[in-house]
């Protein structure tokens, strides 16, 4: 097995223990990940303040050039750091799937670059507020010192740079901490760039979470400044009460439960397989993907019917073979999460469609589920199912369809489907959420990056 190492004040360092990392597609150990203790915590928030002065004065035009350097060298690394992604991930490696489909490990890194290629491009040129004969008023935008970034098991990769480009380039430094799930992408691309940066600027530590909870400690870490976590509700709620002692800032990303409101003029080929796409794109392995259809009445047969055949075209498979469209679920926890979902959607009176159990293989596998004849009150219309089963709702006003979608906790993002565009955006300008697509789902080519 390959040696993986933590990334501590510029160098590679391991930790007293190890824990298992499982490929999802075999559901067997295919390699050891570093588990730090709270000491390498210390270790790595201590090299983080210290590089910070430093740093943060350091012009950034030096700053962008660092990050510039380190995009060549991941670029260089792309396809050997996506077969990783996919071993532990389990998404597709990519390649050859149809760009409908969205995410694979080799668009993944694409993405991933992208961001640093945005982060680069960041302006934090002062902004004028007001320009007085006796007096000039600037905002200003400082760095705040070490910030924390908490990275989640579905686009580990993306999501950690997400949190590390921006942060860096603005003259902050990072410790950054990805899941136990799929800790050791991030720690071979940190690894591969770590002399891109002063030492102590850019930190990676990890832990398996069942043995210690490092993200615990970094979190309350009274020298941390801000923490930017990606993942589920409860441990985000944990991680806000954890800061609320010293008023860390925080930004917090918790999930979704999207819907899609269908409506009855639309050309229901073309909107089923949209809709199908941003549901079952990573396994529906996504915060933002589709959890929830509302269909009209009119079309709903034959949507669903539609939504049937696009489940019954895919091909669930190991990442690392080709033509594979949809990889496993990522973990045990998952798989067991949507398995519970469905069953209890088939117990509430609920047809399934197609899919509904386990694929008779090794790891992880989920049939790709529609269900129909379900509604609310039910686990997997109520609830966050992430993973790849769909309910589909049928509705007959369009204002019931848009209550309905609206009478939930989360708030992340939603699509309005609809030949009358028009009325498509009044519609989604209604519609709760923090993105709102018309007439896709997800956007195209990685376009909900770009989201604020």
């Amino acid at each position: 097995m390959a040696d993986y190492k933590m990334l501590i004040n510029g160098e590679l360092v391991d930790a007293k223990e190890t824990f298992d990392v499982v490929n999802p597609a075999t559901g067997k150990t295919f390699a050891k990940s570093p588990h730090c203790d709270a000491s390498d915590v210390d270790a790595a928030v201590a090299a983080a303040k210290a590089a910070f002065p430093a740093w943060r004065d350091t012009p950034i035009e030096e700053r962008r050039a660092c990050f510039m350097k380190a995009l060549g060298i991941i670029a260089a690394h792309k396809d050997a750091l996506g077969e990783l992604l996919c071993k532990e991930q389990g998404k597709p490696k990519g390649g050859e799937v149809p760009e409908r489909l969205l995410v694979g490990a080799s668009l993944e890194m694409l993405m991933t670059m992208g961001l640093i290629q945005k982060a680069v491009k960041i302006d934090a040129k002062p902004l004028l507020h007001a320009d007085m004969p006796e007096a000039k008023v600037e905002v200003c935008r400082r760095p705040l010192g070490v910030v924390a970034g908490i990275g989640p098991w579905n686009f580990p990769l993306l999501c950690v740079m997400q949190k590390l480009a921006p942060a860096v380039v603005l003259g902050n430094t990072f410790v950054g901490k990805p899941s136990p799930f799929t800790p050791l992408s991030t720690l071979v691309m940190t690894a591969l760039i770590k002399d891109c940066f002063p030492k102590g600027v850019i930190n990676m530590i990890v832990s398996d979470d069942s043995k210690f909870r490092s993200g615990a400690q970094l979190t309350s870490h009274p020298d941390i400044r801000k923490v930017s976590f990606t993942g589920s509700v409860p441990t985000g709620q944990a991680i806000m009460k954890a800061c609320s002692p010293d008023s860390k800032r925080v930004t917090l990303e918790m999930g979704g439960n999207d819907a899609a409101i269908v409506c009855k003029d639309v050309d229901v080929k073309k909107a089923a397989a949209g809709v199908f796409g941003g549901a079952f794109a990573n396994t529906g392995q996504i915060c933002v993907a589709v959890k929830r259809a509302y269909v009209h009445s009119s079309i709903y047969d034959e949507f669903v019917k539609e939504l049937v055949a696009n489940a019954e075209a895919t091909k669930f498979g190991d990442g690392m073979e080709k033509g594979t469209t949809h990889g496993p679920l990522n973990n045990k926890m998952q798989f067991d999460k949507v398995s519970e979902f469905v069953e209890d959607a088939r117990k509430s009176g609920a047809k399934i469609e197609t899919g509904g159990k386990a694929m008779d293989r090794d790891g992880y596998f989920y049939e790709p589920t529609i269900i129909s004849g379900v509604k609310e009150g039910v686990r997997i219309v109520d609830e966050e199912q992430f993973g790849p089963a769909l309910p589909v709702i049928a509705y007959d006003d369009v204002e019931d369809a848009l209550e309905r979608t609206n009478n939930t906790k989360f708030g992340l993002g939603g699509s309005v489907w609809s030949s009358d565009i028009e009325a498509a955006n009044k519609l989604a300008a209604r519609v709760e959420s923090g993105t709102v697509w018309v007439n896709e789902h997800l956007g195209s080519k990685g376009r909900c990056t770009e989201c604020p």
